[in-house]
């Protein structure tokens, strides 16, 4: 009869013989050989076979506060310049928002 220190064991994955006291279980439960063994990361327990811990940072750097738009004038005159390239002679332009705003309805009417 054997007794414990003399106990043999065959691996589960390569088949060899090995004493039954360095054989060791995987994750899977398999019998295996120092050999065999992947320790903590084999193919069921790898990091990359688990569900990464996304969670949102509720801290933010730096905040600003939200104006919404608020403060925000659209009736400012806004002004520009144009030259013509045969007299070099420039003209200056002046629209308000809703006068642009008026033009670009008449545009997409034809």
């Amino acid at each position: 009869m054997a007794t414990q220190k003399n106990a043999l064991a065959v691996c589960d994955m390569c088949g060899f013989v090995y004493p039954h006291r360095v054989m060791r279980l995987n994750s899977y439960g398999l019998l295996v050989c120092p050999q065999d063994f992947e320790g903590q990361y084999d193919l069921k327990n790898h990091p990359q076979n688990k569900v990464p811990n996304v969670k949102d940072n509720p801290a933010i750097r730096n905040p600003r506060p939200d104006d919404g738009g608020r403060g925000t004038l659209w009736n400012v005159q806004n002004s520009w310049i144009t030259v013509d390239p045969t007299t070099l002679e420039e003209t200056r332009h002046t629209t308000k928002y809703d006068d642009a705003n008026r033009a670009w309805d008449l545009i997409w009417q034809i």
